[in-house]
């Protein structure tokens, strides 16, 4: 019995999809991945009323290699403005970013705040022991409105 030309390749395209798709062996990460160390402080926002700084709750913090748009963690800040994050361990420093929105007084705003070029050590440590510490001050901007139409 003849079998076409397409036929004739099948098993050898099942098996090169098989071994590359989920045959292959998986990237875990390395061990470099496994191992973290941790950096803990406190968000504090500057309030857009009176200038004070108030803690930041419920807000994202992003740890970032430093110089490099390559994201390593995320977090959210607890509701006394306390964060810790756990990155991992390497020859780099760390940058952490802060960004929210606000609404007060009827008013939108905008608020940042970072803190770059952060060496957390290469101690492994985990949330809840002897982290790095630093605190994030946040400024905040009024957003203008605009609305499409009007």
């Amino acid at each position: 019995m003849k079998t076409s030309g397409c036929l004739r390749y099948l098993p050898a395209c099942a098996l090169l999809a098989f071994y590359f798709g989920c045959g292959a062996p998986q990237s875990t990460g390395g061990p470099a991945d496994s191992v973290k160390t941790c950096i803990q402080g406190k968000v504090w926002v500057k309030s857009p009323i009176d200038s004070k700084p108030i803690p930041y709750a419920g807000v994202s913090v992003n740890a970032w290699r430093h110089g490099k748009d390559l994201a390593l963690a995320e977090t959210k800040t607890d509701s006394d403005g306390s964060y810790c994050i756990e990155v991992p361990v390497g020859n780099f420093r760390v940058d952490l970013r802060v960004w929210g929105m606000e609404r007060t007084e009827g008013n939108s705003y905008i608020c940042q705040g970072s803190v770059q070029d952060i060496d957390p050590g290469k101690t492994p440590m985990r949330c809840g022991e002897d982290c790095f510490k630093t605190d994030i001050l946040t400024q905040c901007e009024e957003r203008a409105d605009q609305r499409i139409g009007r």
